[in-house]
């Protein structure tokens, strides 16, 4: 982070916390990472929930960008990933470039089959804040445990 800007890497779905912590191990070796080892965070989802409803309506947090509160509740209910024995997850999110030089992609959910995904986009090409942007949805299928962030920055 600089007084202007925010960088992410994602490093991806995983369905076991210690495959996780040995991600972030990796991670921490590798260039730009190992400089700010307190910016690896983990984000949790909750399946099969729009977590991003609002659109690009209004300004929160780094010019444009929501953040997700520190905790996300998770029903207890719900069943652990990896008790659903899955392959692959699918994410939907969306970008808005704020300027020619730069976009703001914010995830508005994570979906255990593409064709809810689909779905998802498709009620939410009519609400405002998304219904200006319909070509901007992202539906992108992630590998569980698949680190995907490999080098440095």
């Amino acid at each position: 982070m600089d007084d202007n800007h925010t960088a992410s890497k994602f490093l991806g779905y995983f369905d076991d916390m210690e495959k996780l912590e040995k991600a972030k191990e990796n991670a921490l070796n590798l260039p730009g990472f190992k400089t700010y080892p307190d910016g690896l965070i983990i984000i949790k989802y909750e399946l099969n929930k729009v977590h991003w409803q609002n659109g690009f309506d209004s300004v929160a947090g780094e010019i444009g960008r929501d953040y997700l509160p520190e905790y996300v509740l998770i029903s207890e209910s719900s069943k652990s990933i990896k008790e659903l024995n899955l392959q692959y997850i699918f994410q939907v999110s969306h970008m808005y470039t704020i300027h020619h030089f730069l976009d703001d992609e914010r995830v508005i959910g994570v979906f255990l089959d593409e064709n809810w995904a689909n779905n998802t986009v498709e009620n939410l090409k009519e609400k405002n804040g998304f219904k200006d942007y319909p070509d901007d949805f992202i539906v992108g299928r992630f590998t569980l445990n698949n680190q995907l962030w490999t080098s440095g920055f």
